[in-house]
């Protein structure tokens, strides 16, 4: 009723004139027009454009391994906790022998800033047994450097008597790498004995014969070796090393701590007069023995041998993100530099 009674009236008031029927209108807003940018959102997409120009300028950076030719390398900050009861051995050599060691960091620095990428190097001498480097504790990628501790685990197979190296291995298809040696061209059912898969893995670093060798070692053991030799940072699965790393492999095998003699003294014939004598070789003089091992993938070159000058050394370089053609320039330059400051020359 109380409803009725509203809507007679409302009916009323219309006829009498003193209500409207016509629905009331919101009035419209007018739109205020867009403000212009303060510096509060200047300021923002400026700090936008230059992250974005950063990440960029820093991914280039990275795949040059953080340095361009002339300029020091760029690393990132980094903390160190060592473990309880962790000591730190430093080998020192008389004054002379810290003046010669100074004099070639610096000039390594020097050659190696002028390039792309990263380097390192570390030089054991074996006489006195004291050694220095720089980057020696980076780790670099191995390459074919990974096939010398494959090379001394087959040894050791023949030690202890589970191997002979006179027995034939007959070629399978799934055997074949490509690259280098000879091996991949070789017809499936050709025959080698093991002394010839260690022979090609020295002299030609031979691809397929090194997949062979892995395979009939195991992860496993080959890793066995790897830790025996006292390589705590190299990965054979990750194909990873140090330069120190290589070092130690290299002045265990001269003392005799890896191998045999007969099996060392083979091992090391393997290794000089290579395929491969146009980096670390080129800088030494022709008369001087040089058993090394030779490395390269894509913007990765390594080198790493002994010199059996009159005070014999162990000498590695590596690279890593490196200019190819820039390392073929710089590897017998670094040789050359260290064999001169070594043997007295300069």
């Amino acid at each position: 009723m109380a409803l009725f009674r509203k809507k007679k009236k409302k009916e009323e008031d219309v006829e009498k004139g003193t209500a409207s029927s016509k629905p009331k209108l919101r009035k419209k807003r007018k739109k205020e027009p867009p403000k212009s940018w303060g510096r509060k959102e200047r300021l923002l997409v400026f700090l936008v454009l230059l992250l974005t120009v950063g990440a960029s300028a820093g991914l280039g950076l990275y795949s040059r391994g953080w340095k361009l030719p002339g300029f020091p390398r760029l690393k990132m900050p980094s903390i160190s906790i060592p473990f309880i009861g962790e000591k730190t051995i430093v080998i020192e050599g008389n004054k002379q022998e810290a003046q010669k060691t100074e004099r070639v960091k610096s000039d390594f620095i020097y050659l190696a800033d002028a390039y792309s990428g990263v380097y390192g190097f570390y030089v054991i001498r074996l006489g006195s047994g004291s050694r220095y480097g720089v980057n020696e504790n980076d780790i670099f990628q191995a390459a074919s450097l990974i096939k010398l501790p494959v090379m001394i685990a087959l040894y050791k197979e023949v030690e202890e008597g589970r191997l002979d190296l006179e027995e034939k291995y007959e070629l399978r298809k799934g055997d074949k790498v490509a690259g280098a040696g000879i091996l991949y061209g070789k017809p499936v059912g050709y025959e080698v004995t093991y002394r010839d898969l260690l022979r090609l893995m020295g002299k030609q670093s031979d691809n397929t014969a090194f997949k062979i060798a892995r395979n009939l070692l195991g992860e496993e053991r080959i890793d066995e070796v790897i830790g025996s030799i006292g390589m705590l940072n190299t990965s054979l699965v990750e194909n990873t090393t140090t330069p120190v790393d290589i070092g130690v492999l290299f002045e265990g095998l001269y003392n005799g701590n890896v191998l045999n003699d007969e099996h060392k003294e083979e091992l090391l014939g393997f290794i000089t007069n290579t395929v491969f004598e146009s980096w670390l070789s080129e800088g030494v003089p022709q008369e001087i023995r040089v058993a090394h091992k030779f490395g390269r993938e894509q913007h990765v070159v390594n080198d790493a041998g002994i010199v059996f000058s009159e005070d014999p050394y162990v000498i590695v370089v590596m690279g890593d993100k490196i200019v190819e053609r820039e390392a073929d320039e710089v590897f017998p330059q670094i040789s050359r530099m260290i064999y001169e400051i070594e043997t007295g020359i300069r």
